[in-house]
């Protein structure tokens, strides 16, 4: 008979000792240590329909509250919605009785009091409305009527400053919910409301509005917590946003397809492509339009000079009677005020037109940016690039247009060309490459955008690389006119390319600034070429007729100076 160790008994009950002790205090561990409790997380509900807002059952609903709450489930926040108007869900963020503020855009001013999250949730713009049958075409038809705005809302600050620019009166009714501007302007007590384009998506039908030509200010929408306050929030709510965007299944792009009925996968609206077919005729109808007004007042503008200038001459030469000089000075004089007429509604005309096709662009440019982010096929994405490719070219030209409006405007003058020189220097970075001038105390007679042709020829050196180290400016005279000679040590223009580069379309590294530095200086008949010998260095030459320069002293040959240490 075999019998096990007498030792077993002993060891099996230790084992048995051993595990309940174990268990026992796995159990205490787990009720001694407390459960941790959910966050809770105070979010202003304020009424932006579609995006935010109280549905008819009083609960919190829209596209900022979908994608919140799914936030909130992933990870275990406990929302608490605080109803209020827009302007006092800001001064409660402010005074810390909320932590998040969704459905708001940035500006300078805000963010010296609250921090915002970094990834867009939703692209918007301002949008004017009105009732049907308004006449309300153009922000200049806005002149002297009344418009309602949202307290606290970045719209009202945003027509504000679009009004200011075309000087036109307003007189503002501020409301504290966008449903209290439509019935308000339904109601006749206003002339037009201004809201984000998704705020009237449903409340202009509900109130019998329209959506007017005007639009402007596109903004991106996002969060807001109190400054330094809840910054736990922000990259969580960026990570989610940027995750979203790139699932079409995900509860982001479920979201943007119930509220604002963009779907994901779907390829590009037929109403960008006509959008953008629309902006590019306009905005070549405006090239077009502003050469031949601009080339139309160049030549006004040059002739009214010549004619000042002949009759100062013939009034402190000629013996002429009294009567027949009242009478030419009067016929100037009422030419002078014409052309001043027609400078002020061409000045006006590039300033609106301008704006409006700016408008146009950002508003394609965020519904790019919306087809993109709902997601799409490979073909549509190659779709979307050529859209952008143009949309970025219009822009570039309506950029130029814009900065060059005033071209041949303002009368001509006589001005000092170190002191300019100087001035360009200061906008650019120049310290890498030494400058010499040697220019005496010249003085040309030329278009207030001088300084521009300056930039332009210092640009052309700057964005060769590393291959210019010195720049030589200096002046060469003869009996009929004096030639300022812009040299550097590169290695020069191609043979081929001299005439190219003063050219419109021409697309190499200095782009279209030298076209426009030539029309500049062809407006007091100077003009602008290319002379340098291939491999040795750039030659510009600045060649100013007689009668078109002078010194401020006889005493000027040798007094050049050399800036070769001034910071740029």
């Amino acid at each position: 008979m075999i019998t096990s160790p007498p030792y077993d008994d002993g060891k099996n009950t230790l084992l048995q000792r051993a595990f309940l002790l174990a268990v026992a205090v796995l159990l205490i561990t787990a009720l001694c240590i407390p459960l941790v409790a959910a966050r809770d997380v105070k979010v202003a509900l304020t009424e932006l329909r579609p995006s935010l807002f109280t549905d008819d059952q009083g609960e919190p609903a829209g596209f900022f509250v979908d994608i919140i709450e799914d936030i909130a489930a992933e990870k275990g926040w406990n929302i608490i919605w605080v109803r209020g108007s827009l302007s006092e869900s800001w001064g409660r963020l402010a005074s810390g009785e909320i932590d998040l503020l969704p459905g708001v855009a940035t500006t300078p001013e805000r963010e010296k009091l609250y921090d915002f999250n970094l990834e867009p949730a939703l692209s918007v713009w301002s949008q004017v409305y009105a009732p049907p049958g308004s006449g309300i075409n153009s922000i200049l038809d806005i002149d002297g009527k009344q418009v309602a705005i949202l307290k606290g809302d970045i719209n009202g600050n945003a027509f504000r400053d679009y009004a200011r620019k075309f000087n036109i009166n307003v007189t503002y009714i501020e409301k504290d919910t966008p449903v209290d501007l439509f019935s308000a302007t339904a109601a006749g007590d206003a002339d037009a409301l201004v809201v984000f384009n998704i705020a009237g998506l449903e409340d202009a039908r509900k109130y019998g509005l329209s959506a007017t030509p005007v639009m402007f200010n596109p903004t991106p929408l996002g969060f807001a917590v109190q400054k330094g306050k809840n910054q736990d929030l922000l990259p969580v709510i960026d990570q989610y946003i940027a995750e979203g965007k790139g699932n079409p299944s995900s509860a982001y792009s479920q979201a943007m397809q119930e509220w604002f009925g963009i779907k994901a996968g779907s390829g590009i609206p037929v109403y960008i492509w006509w959008g953008l077919v629309t902006i590019a005729a306009i905005a070549v109808l405006f090239v077009i339009m502003s050469a031949v007004l601009r080339r139309q007042v160049r030549k006004k503008t040059a002739e009214l000079s010549r004619q000042n200038e002949e009759l100062q001459a013939a009034y402190e030469q000629l013996t002429a009677t009294e009567e027949e000089l009242r009478k030419n000075y009067q016929d100037l004089n009422r030419s002078e005020q014409a052309l001043i007429q027609a400078r002020k509604r061409l000045s006006l005309l590039n300033r609106l037109t301008i704006q409006e096709v700016q408008s146009g662009i950002f508003t394609l440019s965020g519904y790019f940016e919306l087809a993109t982010a709902a997601g799409c096929s490979e073909k549509a994405k190659e779709y979307l690039g050529k859209g952008k490719g143009i949309v970025r070219t219009v822009g570039d030209s309506i950029n130029s247009a814009k900065k060059y409006q005033n071209l041949g405007i303002s009368q001509p003058q006589w001005q000092d060309v170190n002191y300019v020189l100087l001035n360009a220097l200061s906008h650019l970075d120049f310290s890498r490459i030494s400058r010499t001038i040697e220019l005496g105390s010249l003085e040309i007679y030329a278009d207030p955008l001088l300084e521009d042709v300056f930039v332009s020829l210092f640009q052309n050196a700057l964005t060769r690389g590393q291959e210019v180290a010195e720049v030589t400016i200096r002046y060469r005279q003869n009996q009929k006119n004096i030639t300022v000679l812009f040299l550097d040590n590169g290695t020069g223009i191609p043979a081929g390319e001299k005439e190219q580069i003063f050219e419109w379309e021409y697309k190499g590294s200095s782009g279209t600034s030298l076209f426009l530095a030539r029309e500049i200086l062809a407006i007091t008949g100077i003009s602008l070429a290319e002379t340098g010998a291939p491999g040795t260095g750039v030659q510009f030459e600045i060649i100013v007729p007689e009668g078109g320069y002078r010194f401020r002293d006889t005493n000027h040959k040798g007094s050049g100076f050399s800036t070769g240490n001034i910071p740029s």
